[in-house]
């Protein structure tokens, strides 16, 4: 390996207090079969987090990249007919870790009904058997599952496979030890020993793919291509323009980037590295607290990445192999032992992500891809959007935007007390999603139940002031311009 990995450099100066410290970490990793490159993945970032390091990219760092360096969907359509031919060394693989903790979720959250009754993984599936059927081609699909979304994921595609070409329909995503604030030790949790394990982010995709073996399998089966995309993310379909054009000019990396707006102003966005001039993302857990109303300014940094990548196979397994490991940006998580019990240590978790891999290939590019590719879903709001009418499902079983819908992307604001959880939230959405196609915005206050048929339009706010629980329906929010004000209740919208 050249002394330039950042690795293997880190492994020849490695010190004996240093190694020392991370020994019940590398004991721990050993005990449940972790490979050795994953346990020295992990020194590696450690050491980092030890030495005060919170993988922070300061405006120092970073210039913003303009809409001038970029190149459009529109000038992808001109590479359709090579995107198509090539399809047959394409294949397709979903991020499906996510068991959504934020949501209250003990299993994954592509089992949710999303549209129409269908769950993520059923439209999924559908999307796949439907391209397969126009291509004549058999593109296989293969999912990253986490160790706890995995059992869910496989019971609920049984019967669905790859065909001839013997590629796996799963590789299981790595864990990574939580680590305890106080103290930098190993966070023991006997009451539920699952919590003291987290999934390191998607960007340990590139290095399950090389100890799982799929990469190999996908080579050797004469797959030379892979898009990777989250599995929430329903917008995310194989398109023989991008693909085209990521063949036609022989790139080793493609990200799909969009317009920022004031709703993405929390996300991660595109920038350049002032020392290498290489394309980079920055996570909002990598921006310091000084520099917050800089990150947000979604005029300067207006592009932001939407998860979705098309990358080389054969160069991804060189560059794999020259670093000995896929060099990611650290991204360090504060967050509680159980997600669920506020009360519980604060600990670290140690994340990458998938995206931060565009600076480690010389030529990768992105390309401006429009909204319509993007509907992905992190939260309670963000599926009563995605239920609503404010999208469809197409007959290729994508789930875009209501081509209907005229005014900006909602705002919608839900009582984290009463919808952060989703029990909660389809307890109080019983009929399901109201009509969102005429909102503007929505924000709802206190415990509310959604009854049959309701419409709402404009920017709408519902207020329960009581302790009570209150159901609402149509018939009082027949007009739009009102006040109602009883004992038990206090509802406007405006």
């Amino acid at each position: 390996m050249d002394e330039r990995s950042p690795l293997i450099s880190f492994l020849r100066i490695n010190t004996f207090a240093s190694a020392q410290k991370f020994k019940p970490f590398e004991l721990k990793m050993e005990a449940h079969g972790l490979p050795d490159i994953v346990i020295n993945v992990t020194k590696y970032y450690y050491h980092q987090l030890s030495h005060g390091s919170l993988g922070k990219l300061t405006e120092q760092d970073i210039d913003p990249v303009s809409t001038e360096e970029i190149q459009t969907y529109a000038q992808a359509q001109e590479c359709i007919s090579v995107g198509e031919q090539a399809l047959g060394k394409l294949a397709i693989i979903k991020l499906n870790g996510g068991s959504g903790t934020s949501m209250g979720l003990r299993k994954a959250k592509t089992l949710l009904p999303v549209k129409d009754g269908q769950t993520f993984l059923n439209i999924i599936v559908r999307q796949v058997l439907q391209l397969r059927e126009k291509t004549g081609r058999e593109i296989p699909l293969v999912f990253m599952n986490s160790f706890s979304t995995h059992l869910d994921t496989m019971l609920a595609i049984e019967g669905f496979d790859n065909g001839t070409t013997q590629v796996p329909l799963a590789f299981i995503q790595h864990k990574s030890p939580k680590i305890l604030q106080e103290d930098l030790s190993p966070v023991e949790w006997p009451k539920n020993p699952e919590l003291e394990w987290n999934p390191p982010g998607h960007g340990d995709i590139y290095t399950s793919m090389v100890t799982s073996g799929t990469l190999r399998k996908l080579l050797d089966a004469g797959f030379e291509y892979a898009f990777i995309s989250n599995s929430d993310n329903l917008g995310a379909v194989v398109d023989p323009a991008i693909y085209g054009f990521m063949v036609k000019n022989d790139l080793p990396f493609l990200m799909e980037v969009a317009e920022r707006t004031s709703s993405d102003k929390k996300g991660g966005h595109l920038c350049r590295l002032k020392q290498s001039g290489r394309l980079a993302l920055r996570e909002l857990a990598q921006c310091p607290d000084d520099s917050l109303d800089t990150f947000q300014d979604v005029s300067k940094y207006c592009f932001f990445n939407t998860n979705s990548i098309w990358i080389n196979l054969k160069i991804l397994e060189k560059v794999f192999a020259y670093h000995g490991m896929m060099p990611l940006d650290l991204i360090v998580n504060s967050k509680h032992v159980d997600p669920r019990d506020s009360s519980s240590p604060w600990i670290y978790q140690l994340e990458t992500a998938m995206g931060a891999a565009i600076s480690s290939f010389r030529h990768a590019q992105v390309l401006k891809v429009p909204r319509t590719r993007f509907a992905p879903v992190k939260t309670c709001g963000d599926l009563l959007n995605v239920m609503s009418d404010n999208f469809v499902l197409t007959a290729e079983q994508t789930v875009v935007p209501n081509p209907a819908r005229v005014l900006r992307p909602i705002e919608i604001d839900l009582d984290k007390k009463f919808f952060m959880k989703i029990d909660d939230f389809q307890a109080r959405f019983p009929y399901g999603a109201p009509s969102l196609l005429e909102c503007t915005s929505l924000r709802v206050a206190g415990d509310i139940v959604f009854g049959k048929n309701i419409c709402l339009k404009g920017d709408v706010v519902i207020e329960n002031k009581t302790d009570n629980q209150i159901c609402i329906n149509q018939e009082e929010l027949e007009d739009k311009h009102f006040t109602l004000c009883f004992e038990s209740r206090y509802v406007t919208t405006f």
